[in-house]
């Protein structure tokens, strides 16, 4: 079925969803959003969209067509590039994966637990990095034939499953796994979870370890970036940036979700607030959408600053993720030092309303 059918018939059915107890609106939401993905990524009933040539970005001699493409956690287990590309995005982006297999998160008998608040333009989800782990992922063949211009990047994560110092080892052994993978072009390291309970320790540390172990010994030219939550303080971003670019990494990205429940709590619809607080309060997990784009704008200003000021000797970039959701905050980011963007409930909301024309749509507007 086209996914975008999907995607309307849970649209056209939500008034009668919300006379359900939200557990059961919840426990709905969830299985949804697993059967729109499976059909999602399979769908191909639809004619490529190829990019004009004058949206093509290049960062670390790697050209993308394009300025955006899917944030981390849209495709965990390394599926869908040929939808991706064939949709037109600038890249493809796959995982989180983690160093061991994980189901993911069930609670209260929800699996996977999500909710769209579509007055709001937010989501939560607490998916909880289900994936096939990295020695099953690292060995997998993205696609036959990658697109011209359409590079694959890769996301991975330290385990929760392990302590700070096993999960980093362990970290830094899959980093070498995918460094091995012949169609990976890019990684980037996701230090932004926010749907695992994971042990405390310093980034700064851990970054200095896998700079030395990693960012220093590798054997090809593939660039890091490292992912970066939204509720950072300018300081803590300061203090990042200073080790990334001691260390060699090729990039930050900011945004992804934020956990700031009192601050997004303002901005909930009054007859979505009930669900928000349910949600958060039973399951908790990361918010994304709209709400998102004007403190991650404010985080890249803040890193374009820093970078224009100590001026690293090599190529370092800005990569926007939170709360991107039309041509205006790609033309925003632009001015503001970004090179490149990721979007994901901003997708979503958009494909609702376009399907497989979504980044014709995106393109005609920049």
């Amino acid at each position: 079925m086209n996914p975008q059918t999907l995607s309307k018939l849970y649209d056209a059915c939500n008034p009668i969803l919300k006379h359900l107890p939200t557990k059961l609106q919840i426990k709905i939401s969830s299985s949804g959003r697993q059967k729109f993905m499976a059909e999602f990524v399979t769908f191909r009933d639809f004619a490529p969209v190829v990019p004009s040539a004058d949206l093509a970005v290049e960062m670390w001699g790697i050209k993308f067509r394009s300025p955006i493409s899917n944030a981390a956690g849209m495709f965990k287990n390394g599926e869908g590039y040929n939808v991706v590309a064939q949709l037109g995005a600038g890249s493809y982006l796959g995982g989180t994966s983690t160093t061991n297999m994980r189901i993911g998160n069930e609670k209260n008998g929800v699996r996977l637990p999500f909710i769209n608040l579509p007055q709001s333009q937010l989501a939560i989800n607490w998916l909880g990095l289900p994936n096939l782990g990295d020695a099953v992922l690292a060995n997998q063949s993205l696609t036959i034939r990658k697109t011209p211009d359409c590079p694959i990047g890769w996301s991975v994560m330290r385990s929760p499953d392990f302590d700070e110092a096993t999960g980093l080892s362990k970290l830094i052994y899959s980093l070498w796994l995918y460094h091995n993978h012949p169609q990976i072009d890019y990684l980037e390291i996701n230090e932004s979870c926010p749907n695992v309970s994971q042990s405390g320790g310093s980034i700064i540390a851990r970054l200095a370890k896998i700079g030395e172990e990693f960012i220093a010994k590798r054997k090809r030219h593939l660039p890091v970036v490292v992912k970066i939550s939204n509720d950072i303080s300018a300081d803590s971003l300061r203090a990042i940036l200073s080790t990334l670019i001691k260390y060699k990494f090729d990039g930050i990205n900011l945004g992804n979700t934020s956990t700031n429940y009192p601050y997004i709590q303002e901005f909930v619809t009054s007859n979505e607030s009930a669900m928000f607080d349910y949600f958060t309060s039973n399951f908790g997990g990361g918010v994304s959408g709209n709400i998102l784009k004007e403190r991650s704008l404010e985080l890249c200003s803040i890193a374009a600053e820093y970078i224009e000021l100590n001026k690293p000797d090599y190529e370092f970039h800005i990569i926007r993720s939170g709360g991107i959701d039309c041509a205006e905050d790609i033309i925003n980011s632009r001015h503001h030092g970004v090179s490149f963007n990721q979007w994901y409930t901003g997708f979503f909301n958009q494909y609702h309303n376009y399907g497989s024309k979504i980044y014709n749509h995106l393109y005609n507007n920049l």
